[in-house]
């Protein structure tokens, strides 16, 4: 279950990091090879009823019924051959000295030993018995699996996180334990790796206190006293590397190995009780962290800890169940450790790594379990486990060739998910067409999918919402919705080569529909078919979605742009046509005033007064224009019959023998703007002359209310065609040589002004509409004396 390591490692740290893990797996290989042989050699083998380990000491491992353990043999009794010399030696020679007596008395069926320990010198004659399977798969097969399971782990942690704290205690830890499993039964039996047992023997207690100190985060004592953890582990490690000292120069290794295993069982209850108080004092991600590793590692420690305990509180205990237990442990805690990044690796997990990893545990025991059926049914083991290991193999290998055969000729669709998804999502984020995106999915389907027929119909802008997941039917067509016909939206007729139609849709709302043909020579579709092309169905709605989203965003900026543009240039002509326009009236007033006065040879005071004022309009219209800011209203009270007069002076030469007719109070007085005002009537008279001609009616209207006043100016020409409110967009215009601006400025000053105004045909008539609100009308009517010398005074805003 090797993980990735991320891309932003560099080469050179991989290379530092993989090194160690690599000679380290090399080793354990090494030791997990001569164990397993060693193992295979004393398979039926006789035994004494007992197990010796390297110290010449009896073992706590052994089932009940042997007949050391019924007679009370126990660990830390020696056994000796009776008919031998005392021995001098240390406990290398013991045990060696034991081994030959026991082969020697095979022939004969028993040994006699001396006891010592808790006994004087007590003589026992030991039956010998051949090492039945059940003794054989506890002791040594389930301990050496649980070894490579334990190491395994610790390799996984050293390769994710080298240079993390807790990775590296967990994998002291998980590598002392595998250590001391693989070498577990050969310690007792073949000797050869007793070193590795006492040493890993040796370091344990050291390495589950360690454990302990880092879950899940290094504890606050590690980081006070930063010494700790290093004299610690060169604690352990001195003491195992005395004991394998002491072993190989043939001294006495028993208080070795009786302080080490009330120190293990020590370590083991110091970690199960530090566990808790931490799990106890944990909160918020710690908690959930612990949480998940309470059932995979403090159960079967503490199991350990309190067979210890009964080992040498003299209590007879069956350990035959605890063995085996310790196989689950590593792979629970490993899955824990994996689940929550407690090595804090932010490595990839690799799913082919973990595939490998799980199926070599499912190989192994399977292996196991057939060698151990053929040796009960009457087969020799090693003829049953070299069966088993080679049915086992061939047996993953037949199994991965045929999935791969299925997968290629019925079931190609689940080997092409994910490469056809892959590819599909990387073509779609490049397009933002409609089309683009259905005929890359047509692609999609025709790559992988061997069939006749394969169209997307893009649903019209106006198609129907329909229920999430509903695959619509048609003609011809197979699916799986059971909704009545009559409650489905309505869809085009698909293509009678169609065998299935699948509903291209996002938020429920279509987008398309998805026709594929028969497949090639009449081959039925599989579910993983359908699931595949359900999964690109809505991967292409999701896409079309975004396309139709996209090119409206890009549509609605483009006339934004254009518009916004549009505007700019307007901005210039329309300054330059308002200015054309507005000083129109008053230059005919005075090239009329001209030619009047060259007739008559002289000229009136009013046209003189006229002529001056309109001169003052136009200096501050150009004043206006020339500022470019928005039109400044300034009030005052204004008679409307006065307004009405100027306008037609200002048109006498349009007006000629037409007169403009006037329906308004005499006392009628606005607050508004004079010039601006005039400017609007000026506007509308022009236009109302223009559309009834010489022979027509023309008119201005006043009528009041308690709650608006309505200034109207009417004709009776033929009126207009179309929607009222287009005749006051800028540059629009019914006549043939108009300029579009003249009723759009009259709308500006009117809006200027917090009135409104509006065109309508009432009576045969065309009425411009202006609604003026009531606290513009000036309801008290100002004496005729005063209203001049009102005239003479300023204005106010």
């Amino acid at each position: 279950m090797a993980p990735v390591l991320p891309e932003t490692t560099s080469r050179r740290t991989q290379r530092a990091s993989v090194a160690p893990v690599w000679i380290l797996a090399l080793l354990i290989s090494a030791v997990a090879c001569v164990a397993i042989r060693d193992a295979l050699r004393w398979y039926g083998r006789p035994l004494p009823g007992v197990l010796v380990d390297q110290g010449g000491t009896v073992s706590a491992a052994g089932l009940p019924n042997w007949e050391g353990k019924r007679r009370g043999l126990k660990f830390p009794d020696r056994l000796a051959p009776a008919d031998a010399a005392p021995l001098a030696g240390g406990s290398r020679a013991r045990a060696a000295a034991w081994d030959r007596a026991v082969a020697a008395a095979q022939p004969v069926g028993y040994v006699d030993a001396i006891v010592t320990g808790n006994r004087v010198s007590e003589r026992m004659r030991l039956t010998l018995r051949p090492l039945e399977p059940l003794a054989w798969w506890t002791y040594a097969g389930s301990m050496i699996f649980a070894g490579i399971v334990y190491a395994g782990a610790g390799l996984v942690a050293l390769w994710s996180s080298p240079a993390g704290r807790l990775a590296r205690a967990f994998a002291g830890f998980t590598l002392c334990c595998g250590l001391f499993m693989l070498s577990f039964f050969d310690a007792h039996t073949e000797r050869t790796l007793a070193p590795v047992a006492l040493l890993s023997f040796a370091y344990g207690p050291v390495s589950i206190v360690l454990l302990m100190l880092h879950l899940p985060t290094p504890a606050p004592v590690l980081d006070r006293f930063p010494w700790l953890e290093r004299f610690l582990t060169l604690a352990g490690l001195s003491v195992g590397v005395a004991t394998v000292m002491t072993h190989l120069s043939g001294g006495d290794t028993r208080s070795y190995q009786v302080a080490l295993t009330v120190g293990l069982g020590i370590g083991f209850l110091v970690f199960v009780s530090g566990f808790l108080v931490r799990y106890y004092r944990a909160r918020g991600d710690q908690k959930r962290t612990l949480n998940a590793l309470l059932l995979s590692m403090v159960p079967p420690y503490a199991a350990l800890s309190v067979f210890l305990i009964l080992l040498f509180a003299g209590v007879r205990f069956p350990d035959f169940f605890v063995y085996p237990a310790l196989i689950f442990a590593p792979c629970a805690s490993l899955y824990a450790f994996v689940r929550h990044d407690l090595w804090g690796s932010r490595a990839l997990l690799s799913r082919i790594g973990t595939n490998l990893f799980l199926a070599a545990l499912a190989c192994a025991l399977a292996i196991g379990a057939g060698a151990a059926l053929a040796s009960w049914l009457g087969a020799s083991f090693r003829d049953a486990l070299a069966g088993a290991a080679g049915g086992g193999v061939a047996a993953a290998v037949l199994v991965v060739v045929a999935l791969r055969i299925s997968e290629f000729m019925l079931f190609r669709s689940r080997a092409q998910y994910k490469p056809t998804i892959d590819r599909l999502s990387e073509e779609l984020i490049t397009l933002s067409s409609p089309k683009d995106v259905a005929q890359a999915i047509e692609r999609t389907v025709q790559r992988w999918l061997r069939c006749d027929f394969i169209e997307l119909t893009l649903a019209p802008p106006e198609a129907p919402a329909v229920p999430s997941g509903f695959l619509p039917e048609g003609t011809g067509t197979r699916s799986s919705s059971t909704e009545p016909p009559a409650s489905r939206p309505a869809e085009p007729d698909c293509s009678p080569k169609a065998d299935l139609r699948l509903h291209v849709a996002f938020g429920g709302k279509p987008f398309g529909w998805l026709d594929v043909g028969a497949k090639r020579g009449g081959a039925l579709f599989t579910s993983d078919d359908i699931d595949l092309l359900r999964t690109i169905a809505n991967h292409g709605g999701l896409a079309l979605a975004h396309a139709h989203a996209y090119q409206e965003l890009e549509d609605r900026r483009r006339r934004q742009a254009e518009a916004w543009r549009g505007e700019r240039e307007a901005l210039v002509e329309t300054v330059a046509a308002e200015i054309a326009h507005e000083i129109r009236y008053p230059l005919n007033y005075f090239r009329s005033l001209f030619e009047h006065g060259a007739k008559s040879g002289r000229l009136t005071a009013d046209d003189i007064d006229v002529g001056r004022e309109e001169v003052d309009r136009l200096e501050r219209l150009v004043a206006g224009l020339k500022r470019m800011v928005a039109h400044r209203i300034e009030r005052s009270p204004t008679a409307v019959t006065e307004l009405c007069a100027r306008v037609e002076t200002l048109l006498r030469d349009s007006l000629g023998k037409l007169k403009i007719e006037l329906q308004i109070d005499s006392d009628a007085t606005l607050r508004c703007d004079p010039d601006k005002l005039t400017q609007v009537l000026v506007n509308l008279i022009s236009n109302a002359l223009d559309a009834c001609g010489p022979n027509g009616r023309a008119g201005i209207t006043w009528r009041a209310s308690a709650q608006a006043g309505e200034l109207s100016v009417w004709d009776d020409g033929p009126g207009f065609v179309g929607e009222s409110s287009r005749l006051f967009a800028p540059w629009y215009t019914t006549k043939p040589r108009g300029t579009g601006l003249g009723l759009a400025i009259t709308h500006r000053l009117v809006r200027a002004h917090g009135w409104s105004i509006a065109a309508a045909r009432r009576d045969a008539r065309t009425v411009f509409s202006i609604t003026i609100r009531a606290e513009d009308i000036v309801r008290d009517v100002v004496p005729e004396a005063l209203r001049r010398d009102a005239a003479g005074e300023a204005r106010v805003a």
